[in-house]
């Protein structure tokens, strides 16, 4: 029997060097939660969550959305859809006024109705909950009256994570070991979207830092890659078996020189690797295979078959 899992002040000291005391005291106090939530039912669980909350609060060192900018262009980059076509001279009263900037990228929407409501709602706590809307549902679930100072109490802000982790599925997906659904689930808002989720890159290394210090030996501690699409299957196959074909029709008509033994033995190598990967997925590789004659060898060859028979 393994023992069940949990997250003491040293892992977590390791996972985030830098944590702001807030966010520690809260985890760590109320562990409580993740179990009551299944998040601590397994190690693909507790990783993918570890991972989605480091990202989202910059290692445990943001407290709250900081909407202070200085610049015009980063105003830009980080809201492109509300900011792209404004002028200069329209964006610079919205710098070094997080309220302003607050009311212009929140307001009326997020369940936000009121003035000042995008400020005071901004992003805050362990998955940086935004809007009046989100607190306002949430609150509803705990028992709690809605309020912007609840995004200031981590405690409640682990709670308000806990919900939408398991509103969203996330555990399902962890337990698919599902980096892409868990961060469009809690990036989007929807798992099997469209929409890419942002920071990616950023949520693959936390994630790997999880899996070194929670993870189960024996297990994968890669989340699998999003699947490949028809066109690349059928280049993953269809490429090397052209090439082969090629290359079979050289050797017959002119051996290979000795000289070059080094480079054929390269190209063998290449070969046995092709056809391990191409027995262990043969109904990808064979439909990819098909694909690819009935492509290259069956429809150009369709007019002399049809002027033969005519």
């Amino acid at each position: 029997m393994t023992d069940r899992l949990t997250i003491s002040p040293d892992d977590l000291k390791r996972f985030a060097p830098k944590a702001k005391p807030e966010y520690v005291t809260a985890l760590l106090g109320n562990l409580y939660l993740l179990q009551t939530n299944g998040i601590l039912d397994n190690s693909y669980r507790l990783c993918h969550f570890m991972a989605q909350i480091a990202h989202e609060t910059g290692g445990f060192t943001i407290l709250r959305e900081d909407l202070s900018y200085r610049s015009t262009a980063r105003l830009r980059q980080v809201w492109p859809a509300r900011f792209r076509s404004k002028t200069d001279a329209e964006l610079k009263p919205l710098l070094r006024d997080p309220r302003k900037l607050g009311d212009a990228v929140y307001a009326g929407r997020m369940g936000n109705t009121q003035p000042g409501d995008g400020y005071d709602y901004r992003g805050g706590g362990f998955l940086q909950t935004t809007g009046r809307g989100a607190v306002k549902r949430y609150c509803e679930r705990l028992g709690l009256d809605p309020s912007p100072s609840l995004l200031d109490d981590h405690s409640v802000t682990l709670q308000f994570a806990c919900i939408e982790w398991v509103d969203a599925t996330c555990n399902q997906y962890a337990d698919e070991n599902d980096l892409t659904k868990v961060s469009k689930a809690i990036n989007t808002g929807s798992a099997t979207g469209s929409v890419k989720p942002v920071g990616m890159a950023s949520r693959q290394k936390w994630f790997a830092k999880a899996w070194g210090i929670w993870g189960e030996k024996g297990k994968p501690d890669t989340p699998p890659a999003e699947p490949m699409t028809t066109g690349q299957i059928v280049a993953k196959v269809g490429t090397p078996v052209a090439a082969a074909s090629t290359g079979a029709a050289r050797l017959i008509q002119s051996p290979p020189d000795l000289s070059q033994v080094a480079a054929w033995k390269s190209a063998a190598t290449q070969a046995q690797e092709i056809a391990q990967w191409a027995l262990s997925n043969w109904k990808i590789s064979g439909a990819a295979v098909a694909v690819y004659l009935i492509m290259c060898h069956v429809i150009p060859a369709l007019p002399k078959i049809k002027e033969r028979l005519t």
